[in-house]
């Protein structure tokens, strides 16, 4: 009887402190869903990218202008933590431009800005900046 009145107390409390481990370790993912800014460089005019945000998985259509010449792609990924890798296609290109690549970026912890890198099919590489302007 005595073993009872301990071993049960015992087992609530380790299975409360289990389940406080097992929520903590399943966060949330950070919606990125909205309208952000591409801040790159002055080479770049009207710059925005919507990404679009269930779960972990994004879908992202982004336009730019590049000197005035635009260009259109679309694309899909996840976000996992502060991290957002996604694949895109090229709809309207640059002349001279890859049409599919990948773009890797990190969130700042204040959730206001995407950095990162893009990489293209032919190898080519750049910075990346996203600035949020609307949830």
């Amino acid at each position: 009887m005595k073993l009872t009145k301990i071993i049960v107390p015992l087992i609530l409390l380790n299975g409360t402190f289990l389940l406080f481990a097992f929520n903590k370790g399943r966060q949330q993912a950070t919606n990125i869903s909205g309208l952000w800014a591409d801040s790159n460089s002055v080479n770049f005019q009207h710059c925005y990218v919507i990404f679009s945000q269930e779960a972990n998985k994004i879908k992202v259509a982004h336009y730019l202008e590049f000197k005035g010449t635009p260009m259109v792609e679309v694309g899909e990924g996840i976000i996992n933590g502060n991290k957002v890798t996604y694949k895109v296609k090229v709809t309207q290109a640059i002349p001279g431009w890859a049409l599919s690549g990948e773009h890797i970026l990190e969130l700042t912890p204040d959730g206001k800005t995407l950095r990162g890198i893009y990489k293209d099919e032919q190898g080519n590489t750049g910075p990346l900046v996203f600035k949020k302007t609307k949830p």
